[in-house]
């Protein structure tokens, strides 16, 4: 009986390595896949944004000018100060819910977390600001037109959720710096779904050419091997 259990553990084990293999190999090649927007004519790159990534998540960096700043003043209210004249880019990123409800440091996340994440979680919205960037050895930019960049925020908005009134949904989490602030987001996350699909899929939404679906930051890191010089 023991045997048979041992065989059975056994072969569950490298049916999962299987599908964790395969699962990270169609990360890859997914990054490595044109989303199809078309390459912009050279010299109309007026707009840099920045992907900045952690060990797993990947958040946008984007400047802020004075339409941006108008367009998210509402999240003034939830404790990131957009309207500081100090704030030079806005730091967005999409995520699970009970990600970014509970975790405070990597010591938070749990085995239930995981699974829950991966099988299926409503989403957030994390905003919040920084000043000036003099180092960007960690953070790769990416060159947008002014129509790309336009429809990047268009896009970013409307990944917040909303009530009948059209009014945003905050939320009131703990956050990872004093400025930081959280909104209910439209979509649900899942492993198919990660917060670095959301960023490609952004993206696509802006016609910047990127890969295709990129579940892992590696797979956001050969995307932008990739197609970044074509931007």
């Amino acid at each position: 009986m023991i045997r048979r259990w041992v065989r059975r553990l056994a072969v569950l084990q490298g049916l999962f390595a299987l599908a964790m293999l395969t699962y990270l190999a169609a990360a890859a090649a997914g990054g490595l896949l044109s989303n199809g927007a078309p390459v912009p004519p050279p010299g109309e790159d007026t707009y840099r944004i920045g992907l900045f990534q952690g060990s797993l998540h990947t958040d946008l960096l984007i400047p802020v000018t004075p339409d941006v700043r108008a367009r998210f003043a509402f999240v003034q209210d939830a404790g990131v100060p957009v309207l500081d004249p100090q704030a030079e880019w806005l730091v967005v990123g999409w995520g699970a819910n009970s990600f970014f409800a509970t975790v405070e440091s990597v010591s938070d996340i749990t085995a239930s977390m995981i699974w829950r994440s991966a099988t299926g979680d409503s989403s957030v919205l994390r905003l919040d600001v920084a000043g000036r960037i003099d180092d960007f050895s960690r953070i790769t930019l990416l060159a947008l037109t002014p129509d790309q960049f336009n429809a990047l925020t268009d896009a970013i908005l409307d990944s917040f959720a909303q009530v009948a009134d059209g009014r945003y949904i905050p939320l009131p989490y703990p956050g990872f710096t004093p400025t930081d602030g959280f909104f209910a987001a439209r979509d649900r996350f899942d492993m198919f779904r990660t917060c670095n699909v959301w960023v490609s899929g952004m993206l696509a939404r802006a016609d910047v050419r990127f890969g295709r679906w990129t579940p892992t930051n590696y797979a956001v890191r050969l995307a932008f091997w990739r197609f970044a010089p074509q931007n």
